[in-house]
C-alpha cells in the first residue's frame, strides 16, 4: 500500500529536491500540444534558449543527419532536416532530460535506464494514442515521458533509498512499486501529479502522470494509454532505472518484434539527446 498519508513537510521536501522543468521545455511541449503550431512556432520557442538551441545544432550536424559537407547553422534549417515531428521529440526529450544530471556513484538506480524506459513509454504511448484517433499524440508523448517524474523526485530526495528498493526488487522478485512502497514515504505516481500540477501541465497529462498504473479494459483516456505503454515495456523488459542481472553466461531472450521496433526509436534518441545532455553518464 502506498504511503500517501505520510507527513506533508517531508512530502514536500522530496517535492522539493526536484529541480523544477527548464521554461524551455515547458513552452516546447505547449507549442507541441497546440495542433495549430507550426515548425516556425517551434524554431521560434527553441532559439530563444541557447543550451537547446545549440544541442539541436549539434544533434542535427553529426552523423546520423548530416547531408553534405556544409554545416547547419541555424534552429530553423534544423527543423527542416529533421522533420517536425522529430524536431519535436528531440526538442522535448533534450529539454527534460538535460536538466536532470545523474549522480554518477550510484549502484544500482541508473539515469540511462531511467530515460530509457521513459522514452519507451513515450513513443508507445504515441502509437497507441495515433492508433485510437481519439487522443492528440504530442500529448501521449509528453506524458509518457513525464510519468516517473515522482520516482525521479524521490531518486534526489534519498538515492540510497531507490538503491535500496530497487536491491529489493531485484532480490524479491518485487516490482519497483511494491518495493518503493515496502520501503519508502511515497508512491511515486502521486509524487509525479503533484509535480506536474506544480509545473501546471495541462489537467489530462497531470491525471495520466497520477495514474498510470490504474489502466481498466475499455478505457481510452490518456492516463489509460500511458498505463498500458507503460505495462507493455515493464513485461519487455525495459525496467524504469534498473535492469535484473542475467545468471552468468545466460543472454537476454530477443526482443518481440514490436519491441524491436520501438527500441530502435527508442535507442536512436537516446543516442541524440540523453548522450547529448549528459545524462547517461556512468
Amino acid at each position: 500500500m502506498a504511503h500517501e498519508t505520510a507527513h506533508p513537510a517531508q512530502r514536500k521536501s522530496t517535492l522539493d529536491a526536484l529541480p523544477p522543468l527548464p521554461a524551455v521545455a515547458l513552452r516546447v511541449m505547449q507549442v507541441a500540444q497546440d495542433p495549430a503550431s507550426s515548425a516556425s512556432d517551434l524554431a521560434l520557442v527553441i532559439s530563444s534558449d541557447p543550451g537547446l538551441s545549440a544541442r539541436i545544432l549539434r544533434i542535427v550536424n553529426s552523423a546520423a543527419y548530416r547531408r553534405s559537407e556544409r554545416e547547419v547553422t541555424s534552429v530553423q534549417e534544423a527543423l527542416v532536416v529533421l522533420g517536425f515531428v522529430q524536431a519535436r521529440n528531440v526538442a522535448i526529450s533534450s529539454a527534460i532530460t538535460s536538466a536532470y544530471a545523474p549522480d554518477s556513484l550510484n549502484a544500482l538506480f541508473r539515469i540511462s535506464h531511467f530515460w530509457r524506459h521513459s522514452l519507451s513509454v513515450a513513443f508507445k504511448a504515441a502509437e497507441i494514442a495515433a492508433s485510437t484517433r481519439k487522443l492528440a499524440v504530442p500529448s501521449a508523448f509528453t506524458a509518457g515521458i513525464l510519468h516517473n517524474m515522482g520516482r525521479l523526485a524521490m531518486f534526489h530526495a534519498d538515492p540510497a533509498g531507490m538503491d535500496q528498493a530497487v536491491a529489493a526488487a531485484i532480490g524479491e522478485g518485487l516490482t519497483l512499486e511494491e518495493a518503493e512502497d515496502n520501503l519508502l514515504d511515497y508512491n511515486h505516481s502521486e509524487l509525479g501529479g503533484a509535480l506536474a500540477m506544480r509545473w501546471k501541465l495541462p489537467a489530462e497529462i497531470v491525471t495520466a502522470i497520477a495514474r498510470h498504473h490504474e489502466a481498466s479494459p475499455g478505457d481510452e483516456s490518456l492516463a489509460a494509454v500511458v498505463a498500458k505503454a507503460d505495462e507493455f515495456c515493464h513485461a519487455n523488459g525495459i525496467l524504469p532505472g534498473y535492469v535484473i542481472p542475467l545468471p552468468e553466461g545466460e543472454a537476454p531472450p530477443p526482443p518481440s518484434p514490436d519491441m524491436a521496433r520501438l527500441l530502435r526509436q527508442v535507442d536512436g534518441l537516446m543516442e541524440m539527446v540523453v548522450g547529448e545532455s549528459g545524462a547517461n553518464a556512468a
